[in-house]
């Protein structure tokens, strides 16, 4: 028994690609190729897909049928976006593992060039390329990925707070212990994704290489207006819709200096503020198109 279950191990891929996708017809394709012109061969592609009611599936069986690196998993029923990404890192059987949205595409060396970097720093539990979204420019800034990778477990998780922006770092190679060690995976409210990300932090330095590219896709309810209904569960969420986010916040940074801790309620505090001013926004802008469009009547 020990010798086959090492024999089993050693046929085991160094790298788990998971990719969930919901009614992704239209452009999972592009993302499946992405995946599979990779120049690194040692990986295994789990797509999960959420009862899809479009041509998701013909796609992903014509695929699997294909390449036997990919795995088609069906769900029954519908069990939410967040735990539809939760599933396919839980099927994961290897130490890497990265996510990859049904819309999103990567240079062929994207995970070579991470896998070999993490592979030779330790400290480091996550390694990304320059990320945009399509259509866009490369700025760390506004997309999230840059390297937070200084000795100081607090800094890093206070640097994450650049001010409002994508998160590119989510799309990052991971040491898969340390990711599922985080308590936050599945959870669902407005910045979980940010969550994992600060919790990550806590626990090691994250990479950005200076080569290479990520193009994430426009067609996530992230992108739009509609991700503050999805998460507004109570009037405290209209006002503060950042609350779960900030006492997770608070949570992973219990063991910092006071100083950080303030800093980093203070810039969760500033992401209301901005989330609040957003959600009016958006309001006034649809109340005065409805009203255009009663005078035009």
């Amino acid at each position: 028994m020990p010798d086959g279950g090492k024999a089993e191990r050693q046929n085991l891929p160094l790298v788990t690609i998971g990719m969930p996708v919901y009614n992704g017809a239209d452009v999972l394709e592009q993302a499946i190729e992405s995946v599979l012109s990779q120049t690194f061969h040692d990986f295994e592609l789990i797509i999960s897909d959420n009862a899809s009611s479009d041509r998701t599936e013909e796609i992903c069986r014509r695929y699997a049928a294909e390449d036997s690196r990919v795995c088609y998993v069906r769900q029954p029923r519908n069990i939410g976006a967040e735990q539809n990404f939760v599933f396919v890192m839980e099927s994961a059987r290897t130490p890497f593992f990265m996510w990859a949205a049904a819309d999103d595409i990567r240079c062929p060396e994207f995970v070579e060039k991470n896998y070999e970097f993490l592979l030779t720093h330790g400290d480091f539990v996550a390694s990304t390329m320059p990320t945009r979204f399509a259509g866009g420019g490369f700025d760390s800034q506004k997309m999230g990925d840059r390297p937070l990778d200084s000795d100081s477990p607090a800094k890093r998780v206070a640097d994450f707070f650049s001010g409002w922006h994508a998160n590119g770092l989510f799309y990052s190679l991971f040491r898969i212990d340390v990711l599922r060690s985080c308590p936050w995976l599945g959870a669902s409210f407005l910045g979980a994704d940010w969550v994992v990300v600060l919790y990550l932090a806590s626990r090691g330095k994250l990479n950005r290489l200076n080569c290479g590219w990520v193009e994430l896709g426009r067609h996530g309810v992230s992108n739009s207006g509609a991700i503050y209904r999805r998460y507004r569960h109570s009037w405290l969420d209209l006002f503060f819709p950042f609350r779960a986010m900030a006492k997770a916040a608070w949570a992973i940074s219990s063991d910092f200096a006071p100083g950080f801790r303030v800093r980093i309620l203070c810039s969760c505090l500033k992401m209301n503020c901005w989330a609040l001013s957003n959600q009016l926004n958006g309001a006034l802008y649809r109340h005065y198109r409805l009203l255009i469009g009663r005078s035009s009547a």
